[in-house]
């Protein structure tokens, strides 16, 4: 049984120097092993391909239950299993192996030139293809030999480094478990349906969030600390992440659905509507669940609806006359009154009701008040004569 990684790198020499240390033994694919640093600087320099990336790291790990670390024919044995794996994954690229026995478990670290010595071209992917890759190639050789197959724990559903072990024993948070605690928050939020939302609510507990290639990258704001959703576990990852969010926009749509179903069944089936009419059941059914504002326009079309209307009618036709008859009276007796005091030889007189037994007699003429005699003037008298 073995297991496979695999990672990039922006030094080859510093690889080579801290697997060829601890190495028991070591060999070489399309390079000689001794001069392993060398050679793949002679590769860069001759296709011009420098860049960032100079090599990327592997490593293929045996079971101690099949190989064991201190038996010479078992070093021999994984060794060849190894480079027999990396001759198949990568058959044009320059491959450094390095046996360590150092750990329970015999394993092989390969140092893998990112130049392919056909084309000239560096490796074109992400590590998850070349992980996969490997992984397919590694089964395939382990079954041939007659090794175990290494099976994944399907119960395993995250992934943690074993300083993040040793912290949780000590019951002490990791930045990683701030970030799985945020996200495990925000999913549980019905309302997020989106990415948009998914990022402004994980902005908001200070985590930052984005899409890299096929994978979700998650920081913590105001740090360095970042992590891909792999790393962090399968709940985290894009596509589960991406097919969540999608479910839930699908059960918001079909309640949707269902209401305007419900409110407007004309528009459920427009084929189907034209034919209403003419069917009897269904015009009936129809009938019954038209609001009355709305019955006296369709009268034309749904003759059977037209004596519940005319019912109507009548009886908003009695309610007006019975309040048309109170509104006449007082109207007559307001319009009455109008011309008496519009007359101007009344206009000076009290408004007093007719009503009134006193002014019911005839009225006598107003006494005309009585003049005084006109006094002489003495105004004339008291000045200077003329």
């Amino acid at each position: 049984m073995a297991t496979t990684h695999i990672k990039r790198s922006t030094s080859a020499s510093r690889l080579v120097n801290y697997a060829e240390k601890r190495a028991v033994k070591k060999d070489g694919l399309n390079l000689d092993i001794q001069y392993a640093k060398s050679e793949f600087k002679q590769v860069r320099a001759v296709y011009g391909n420098s860049g960032k990336t100079q090599a990327y790291a592997s490593r293929i790990a045996f079971s101690p239950l099949e190989f064991n670390p201190q038996d010479p024919h078992d070093q021999t044995t994984v060794l060849a299993v190894a480079k027999e794996v990396y001759a198949k994954a990568y058959p044009n690229q320059q491959v450094a192996l390095y046996e360590h026995a150092d750990t329970d478990s015999l394993h092989v670290h390969a140092v893998i030139g990112a130049i392919n010595l056909e084309t000239g071209q560096k490796m074109h992917g992400n590590w998850h293809q070349y992980r996969d890759h490997l992984v397919h190639i590694t089964d395939q050789v382990c079954q041939e030999h007659g090794l175990m197959v290494t099976q994944p724990d399907p119960n395993r559903h995250e992934k943690r480094s074993m300083a993040e072990i040793k912290l949780r024993a000590k019951q002490q948070p990791t930045w990683k478990d701030q970030i799985r605690q945020a996200v495990d928050h925000t999913m549980q939020n019905p309302l997020i349906r989106d990415f948009q939302a998914f990022q402004d609510d994980l902005k908001q507990q200070a985590v930052k969030v984005w899409e890299r290639g096929k994978n979700l990258t998650y920081q913590l704001l105001g740090t360095n600390y970042k992590s891909r959703g792999t790393k962090l576990g399968i709940d985290y990852e894009k596509e589960t992440i991406f097919n969540e969010l999608a479910s839930r926009q699908t059960r918001k749509e079909q309640p949707e659905r269902a209401i305007n179903a419900t409110t407007d069944p004309t528009q459920s089936d427009p084929d189907r509507t034209p034919e209403l009419p003419g069917h009897s059941d269904s015009t009936t059914i129809n009938s019954q669940n038209v609001p009355r504002s709305t019955a006296s326009s369709d009268r034309t079309d749904r003759p059977t609806s037209q004596p519940r209307v005319s019912d109507d009618l009548k009886q908003l036709r009695q309610q007006q006359r019975q309040l048309a008859g109170p509104i006449k009276t007082d109207l007559t007796k307001r319009l009455r009154s109008v011309p008496k005091a519009d007359q101007p030889d009344q206009s000076a007189k009290p408004d007093r009701p007719q009503t009134d037994s006193n002014r019911a007699r005839p009225k006598q003429p107003a006494p005309q008040p009585t003049q005084r005699p006109s006094e002489p003037d003495h105004s004339r008298d008291d000045g200077p004569s003329r």
